[in-house]
């Protein structure tokens, strides 16, 4: 089951709106970025639905840091209860208004759903998740009834990324794979 071509996404989720902050309308947000420090400079986002469907366009005025969280204004929010009302809501930014990556590194969103092809044991199933690890991230491949397989996300092993062709080449480690799946 392969996956078929499709474009990549046109806006990227930067954090998840949990509440409201004090009573001047700034909003709690928990980051979904490797790069809170993007809060300090953002300017134009959009206040997303999780469907996407809905997308309000909406200007940030400021930014600060309260632990892990980041507490914004945006224009018009001017207090309390209007900030109440957009809890649960995504902030996004379109692809043009992102950061701009290293070489090398990929937004996770773009990279989920693509087809891994080992050199050695072939298709290997599609990327269902990226998890965050202390040294790297480690990729998670599923292939329906078959085990996951599991492997850093080091340039060793990530030998190809076609975001285009929604495709990944890996060449794993000798034993990897059949930790995982019999040969």
């Amino acid at each position: 089951m392969m996956s078929q071509t499709k474009p990549l996404r046109d806006i990227l989720h930067i954090g998840r709106i949990i509440g409201a902050h004090g009573l001047k309308g700034e909003l709690k947000i928990i980051p979904l970025t490797d790069d809170p420090k993007r809060f300090l400079t953002l300017v134009d986002c959009l206040l997303s639905s999780d469907d996407d469907k809905e997308r309000v366009p909406a200007q940030a005025e400021g930014a600060r840091f309260s632990g892990d969280q980041v507490l914004l204004k945006l224009k018009g929010i001017s207090d309390r209860t209007a900030a109440e009302q957009l809890k649960g809501r995504l902030l996004s930014v379109t692809r043009e208004h992102a950061v701009a990556l290293p070489p090398d590194t990929w937004f996770i969103c773009d990279l989920l759903g693509c087809d891994v092809h080992d050199q050695s044991h072939g298709y290997l199933g599609q990327l269902k998740d990226v998890q965050a690890g202390p040294a790297q991230d480690v990729y998670v491949v599923a292939k329906p009834g078959q085990k996951d397989v599991l492997f850093p996300a080091r340039k060793t092993i990530l030998k190809h990324v076609d975001l285009e062709l929604r495709r990944i080449d890996v060449d794993l480690p000798d034993g990897l794979y059949e930790i995982y799946r019999e040969s």
